[in-house]
């Protein structure tokens, strides 16, 4: 990419209103979704709907942060709150 390109490319994104600079945001977050559960490292397949619908994503903004939790995980987690909670 060139300077030219460079100044062109700052000044678009400098000229993005608020909700369309959070919407760059969390498209940026979708894409740091990892393979594989973040506690078990059971693999993820991000084309299987059914994973897509049934994996848990945890995302935490103040770190830009991005977890991802198969449902046995999600589970145990679960149990453990309610057992402490």
């Amino acid at each position: 990419m060139n300077r030219k390109q460079r100044r062109k490319a700052g000044k678009v994104k400098k000229n993005l209103s608020p909700s369309e600079r959070n919407l760059s945001e969390k498209i940026f977050m979708f894409e740091q979704i990892p393979d594989a559960c973040t506690t078990c490292a059971e693999s993820f397949d991000k084309t299987d709907k059914s994973m897509a619908f049934s994996w848990r994503v945890v995302v935490r903004e103040e770190k830009q942060q991005v977890r991802l939790f198969c449902p046995a995980c999600l589970k145990k987690a679960q149990e453990v709150v309610e057992k402490n909670g």
